[in-house]
């Protein structure tokens, strides 16, 4: 079996200035599809202002996922960026947690924890933002 790349962009609707999207079964959809047994899929955001995270998503955690970062992290604190963009909270954020999330793909399916989701958080919302998955590895490629 030769080595194999599968790449698929995917928009994403978020609802609020912070939100946390459940996204899953986008990133499980592209490695089903990619025909990839054996590798690793790369979840990115190409944006400033919104991150990737892995962890659980409970409607009480998303909640305290949301109010760590408005406590931590305060919109409106007077960071020098809101002088030109009312949005430095949100780019100190997504540099915390990071665009990216990449898991190991084993027998055709993503490897993660019984309560472990990928989410997209989002900082500076509502926005339309875009998922790109990649999927890397061994196995039967197919064409979506």
């Amino acid at each position: 079996m030769a080595y194999q790349v599968y790449s698929r962009t995917y928009s994403v609707e978020t609802r609020s200035r912070f939100d946390v999207i459940r996204i899953t079964e986008i990133v499980e959809s592209a490695v089903r599809e990619s025909g990839i047994r054996e590798g690793h899929v790369l979840a990115f955001v190409p944006h400033a202002t919104a991150a990737i995270a892995t962890n659980e998503y409970e409607p009480r955690i998303v909640e305290d996922y949301v109010a760590w970062f408005k406590r931590a992290i305060p919109p409106g604190a007077e960071w020098r960026h809101d002088e030109i963009d009312d949005n430095a909270h949100a780019h100190i954020a997504s540099l915390l947690v990071g665009q990216s999330r990449m898991l190991p793909v084993s027998e055709g399916r993503i490897v993660r924890g019984a309560w472990q989701e990928v989410l997209l958080l989002e900082f500076d919302g509502p926005r339309r933002r875009t998922v790109f998955v990649q999927v890397c590895g061994v196995g039967e490629t197919r064409t979506p």
